[in-house]
């Protein structure tokens, strides 16, 4: 059987009634290297079972440390960000399943000088300067292993792909596992915010995001959603994820979630990223250039996308700048899971 609908089906979905999937320890092993590939490893080690993994299990206890100082490194700095009156959401970073990360996102909602003012306060915090961009600052958490990266503005080198003025309507506060509060995006908004991510800035879709918007679906307000959409100009990006949702969780369990097939009803069918995935089911899986081109075309709609796209240009025009920016769009080209 194909890798990732095993890998679909082992998990399960909150929309079909699971059934005890049997996996071999050759094939827990296989499916452990490919929920690596798709950024998901620990869900899936936590679906699976600690009673059923067998040698896997010293990698689970070790992901699941990661898991709880992971929750107390978000609220840490979100707390960090209330205590100094600066209005921010951590973003793109709780999923609606148990996971791990790498880095914790944290857009800043003020003007740019609140923005410096949060670099600040957490760098006399403790935090460690790791790099600035454009648009974001990247600092290591003073406790644990794991970056926090700062944006001014949600933002792939210059370009702005989403407006924060809309994400700061969608602002609520959340209780972690760990009992603290932080303050986070509303569903439909951080689901927004993971799509428009995955093409316009990653160009890949993993299984980190299937399990993303399938979890989300159960959370959303399906009119505030398409809304957001509309008014953020990310319609075409969200109707290609959508539809590689849809074929995977149909090749997985024979029906598409009603909430899914809302959606693609209003929106329609990316039928050229369809006819991509529907040929081996690979994952993580590459968006076609025609797919990010299209998207990108969309934002420019925006007047901030519009305006930072052409300070993009305009930054083009230094050689060491365009060196760089080239560096990293070729590794994007190449590279198989982010």
């Amino acid at each position: 059987m194909n890798l990732t609908i095993q890998l679909l089906r082992a998990i399960g979905s909150p929309f079909v009634t699971r059934e005890t999937v049997s996996i071999g320890q050759g094939e827990i092993s296989a499916l452990y290297q490919h929920s690596i590939k798709n950024r998901m490893v620990f869900y899936y080690l936590n679906r699976i079972g600690e009673k059923n993994l067998g040698e896997l299990t010293s990698f689970y206890e070790r992901e699941y440390l990661k898991y709880s100082k992971t929750h107390d490194a978000i609220s840490r700095v979100s707390q960090i960000l209330t205590d100094t009156n600066i209005e921010h959401a951590v973003i793109k970073t709780i999923r609606p399943y148990k996971s791990t990360t790498v880095d914790i996102d944290v857009i800043i909602f003020g003007v740019e000088s609140e923005y410096k003012k949060a670099i600040l306060t957490l760098l006399s915090a403790e935090y460690g300067m790791l790099g600035q961009g454009p648009q974001s600052t990247t600092l290591q958490d003073p406790r644990i292993n794991i970056k926090v990266d700062i944006y001014k503005e949600v933002a792939v080198s210059h370009i702005v792909y989403l407006d924060k003025r809309k994400l700061a309507n969608f602002s609520v506060t959340k209780k972690l596992p760990n009992g603290e509060s932080v303050k986070i995006l509303t569903p439909e908004a951080d689901l927004a915010t993971v799509i428009a991510h995955s093409i316009i800035k990653e160009h890949m879709y993993t299984l980190s995001e299937y399990f993303t918007f399938v979890g989300y679906l159960t959370q959303i307000d399906l009119n505030k959603f398409i809304q957001f959409l509309i008014e953020s100009n990310i319609t075409v990006p969200t109707q290609t994820h959508a539809t590689i949702t849809a074929l995977l969780h149909n090749e997985a369990f024979g029906m598409v979630p009603k909430p899914l097939q809302d959606i693609l009803d209003y929106l329609g069918e990316a039928t050229l990223e369809a006819t991509l995935v529907m040929n081996g089911f690979k994952m993580p899986h590459k968006y076609h250039p025609l797919t990010v081109g299209r998207s990108m075309l969309e934002i420019a709609k925006g007047e901030k996308s519009r305006k930072s796209m052409a300070r993009q240009l305009l930054r083009m025009l230094k050689p060491s700048f365009t060196k760089e920016f080239t560096k990293l769009f070729l590794d994007h080209l190449t590279r198989e899971t982010y």
